[in-house]
């Protein structure tokens, strides 16, 4: 191959790879875009305590997410793993599932029926990181660990599977 012919080649070459990284910006701008218009944020709190008691009238515990606003892991839990809560099986079976800003500041009624926002309620229960999900009872006592982080290693599905199961238990023991 001649000297000029190993230039056209690189050149040719090049374009490709400038295409090919074009073409791969708007597949990825496209995929944001989308992923984040299909996520829909879940129920906020107006009163914990009546939302505790419609989780216990189902013999079930009251989740709360505790997310940020952009958080692509908070994406993931709710969408995946929360919101199928709230609609797969009987209503009468279902978890009561809410979604509380960690750093929220809109004031909703707490378990003590006093106004509280997210931030309060997430210094109340030590939640420094987004997501996290706290499995309570109708007075506000958790009844798992909380599930902080998300689904890094594929695991979360498991692990919320056995925290819900851990909270049914011990509100059936009730």
């Amino acid at each position: 191959m001649t000297r000029q012919g190993a230039m056209i080649g690189v050149v040719a070459a090049a374009a490709w790879l400038r295409r090919q990284a074009a073409l791969l910006a708007v597949l990825a701008l496209l995929g944001t875009d989308t992923m984040g218009a299909s996520v829909q944020a879940l129920a906020a709190p107006t009163d914990l305590a009546a939302d505790a008691l419609l989780a216990a009238q189902r013999g079930q515990p009251l989740l709360l997410l505790f997310s940020l606003p952009g958080c692509g892991y908070c994406d993931v839990v709710r969408r995946n793993y929360l919101a199928p809560l709230t609609r797969d099986g009987a209503e009468q079976t279902r978890p009561v599932v809410r979604e509380v800003g960690l750093a929220g500041t809109t004031p909703f009624k707490g378990f003590d029926s006093a106004a509280i926002d997210g931030a309060a309620l997430a210094a109340r229960y030590q939640v420094r990181i987004a997501p996290t999900v706290l499995l309570l009872d109708a007075r506000g006592a958790l009844l798992a660990p909380p599930l902080a982080g998300g689904d890094v290693s594929g695991m979360y599905g498991a692990y919320l599977d056995e925290a819900l199961a851990e909270a049914q238990r011990k509100i059936a023991a009730h």
